[in-house]
């Protein structure tokens, strides 16, 4: 399989211009503490931060629920770095959903955030509008597939919010597939998954996922099918612990087997660090 085609997992603080994310989410509480931690990403790379949510949600409410994330994002909702939207473009309940009305307004979005002075434009997208009778599952699905090559070109970064309490699974299958990226439902959360030769892990390794890192990695690697090569680009941290671990599994692994890592220069250098040298069966690489 092509792994350019796979849904990889990414936490909302490592999305960059141009990404395309689906979030699953069953709970309020932690998809605005994941909404507070991508705005301030944004905002601090000088974007253009925009919400679009359901109608009962105001600015004063968003402020609200932002600061109880631990993210006082008021001044930004304040001075137009931060807005918040009640419509949903594209969208008309008498008269349906119009795809390439909807595109067409996430291009002009990113024009006008342009022309005002921001580095480029991140928004969130509530989806429950999708959910309402008379929506064209095929239609909203071929619809998101076609987003990703527009939004890579414009430098238009977006999360698609589904609420997993509205969809059936089967769609929501679906709609992940029809996403290059899938949102962590958690910050600091961890996710590993394996595409053929290939261990994606995603997320953090810290002392809260340390007992899920050591035990998925030791079990990848103790098989007859083991990776080679794993992926640490998508991480946002990882600990001298689980760098340790990293290099001890590796050093029990045969001496034909060589497990490349790639990773981002922060990961490159605590794992060096913890004796990769010694092991010869890891390859460092930056991805």
């Amino acid at each position: 399989m092509d792994s350019s085609s796979v849904t990889r997992t990414v936490s909302v603080t490592r999305m960059n211009s141009g990404d395309h994310a689906c979030l699953g989410f069953d709970d309020d509480e932690t998809r605005w503490e994941l909404r507070a931690a991508y705005a301030d990403i944004g905002l601090s790379r000088g974007e253009l931060v925009v919400f679009f949510t359901d109608r009962a949600t105001t600015p004063a409410l968003a402020a609200e629920h932002l600061s109880s994330s631990g993210f006082p994002l008021g001044p930004a909702l304040m001075d137009g770095r931060l807005v918040v939207v009640n419509e949903v473009p594209g969208y008309d309940p008498d008269t349906g959903f119009d795809p390439a009305e909807r595109a067409q307004t996430w291009v002009e979005l990113t024009d006008k955030a342009r022309h005002d002075g921001f580095s480029g434009i991140r928004v969130v997208g509530d989806m429950g509008w999708a959910a309402e009778p008379g929506i064209d599952h095929d239609l909203l699905v071929e619809y998101e597939s076609g987003l990703s090559p527009l939004f890579a070109e414009i430098g238009f970064t977006a999360i698609c919010e589904y609420d997993r309490r509205k969809f059936d699974d089967g769609l929501l299958d679906r709609i992940r597939l029809a996403h290059p990226k899938r949102a962590l439902r958690h910050l600091g959360a961890l996710d590993v998954a394996r595409t053929g030769t290939e261990l994606r892990i995603a997320g953090d390794i810290d002392l809260a996922t340390r007992e899920e890192f050591d035990s998925a990695l030791a079990h990848a690697l103790a098989g007859p099918d083991r990776p080679r090569m794993l992926d640490l680009s998508e991480l946002c941290f990882m600990d001298v612990h689980g760098a340790s671990t990293l290099v001890r599994l590796a050093g029990r692994l045969p001496c034909d087997h060589l497990l490349t890592v790639h990773c981002r220069p922060e990961q490159d250098k605590v794992i060096r660090l913890c004796g990769a040298a010694e092991v010869p069966q890891l390859v460092l690489g930056e991805g």
